[in-house]
């Protein structure tokens, strides 16, 4: 880690078993990894799926560990589609970066430079409206998909056409021209 000017955590978070809460064990066992091998300035960067507020948690941590060092930590969401990993990796539909440290937004902004996908837009926000914003794009993903579900249960009970429903509802710009195709899953 000597020299880097940022670290990610990308671990996983399953649900807990019973509450179904994020398992974020992994992701403080890396924060503490970061605060025994940090040796200088640096941002950390939460890259996992992870609740609102936890990059406080993780802040903390490193505080608590390092108060020498004032160490920033980000917040920066992931919005991928399961099947286009890699694709979305390379042409985001967006960057959403949380944080209001002006010398952290600079890595950030530097390191999707260096990446070649900065036509891709970069939102600067703070951690908790960043990761809030994660979720509200999952929340609507999957209410177009229910939607559009519920519409083809109508269809099938008036004798409509599904398919000729949603291309008509496509072509509104207001709507857009993806996830709304009936069928199971993300994606229809």
């Amino acid at each position: 880690m000597a020299g880097a000017d940022a670290i990610f955590i990308a671990v996983g978070t399953p649900a807990r078993r019973g509450d179904g809460h994020a398992d974020l064990r992994y992701v403080m066992a890396a924060t503490e990894e970061i605060a025994a091998t940090i040796s200088g300035p640096m941002i950390v960067v939460t890259k996992s799926t992870v609740p609102v507020g936890t990059g406080d948690q993780v802040e903390a941590m490193l505080r608590q560990h390092r108060p020498e060092l004032a160490v920033p930590v980000v917040s920066n969401p992931e919005f991928s589609a399961r099947r286009r990993r890699d694709a979305d990796f390379e042409r985001p539909d967006r960057i959403v970066v949380g944080t209001t440290d002006p010398h952290a937004r600079d890595v950030m902004r530097a390191i999707y430079r260096s990446l070649s996908i900065n036509e891709s837009p970069i939102l600067f926000t703070d951690r908790r409206t960043s990761k809030l914003t994660k979720y509200a794009a999952n929340a609507f993903l999957a209410t177009k998909i229910t939607f559009i579900n519920e519409i083809a249960d109508l269809c099938e009970a008036v004798g409509a056409d599904v398919q000729d429903v949603s291309r008509g509802n496509l072509l509104d710009n207001r709507i857009g021209k993806k996830f709304l195709h009936a069928g199971p899953g993300y994606g229809g």
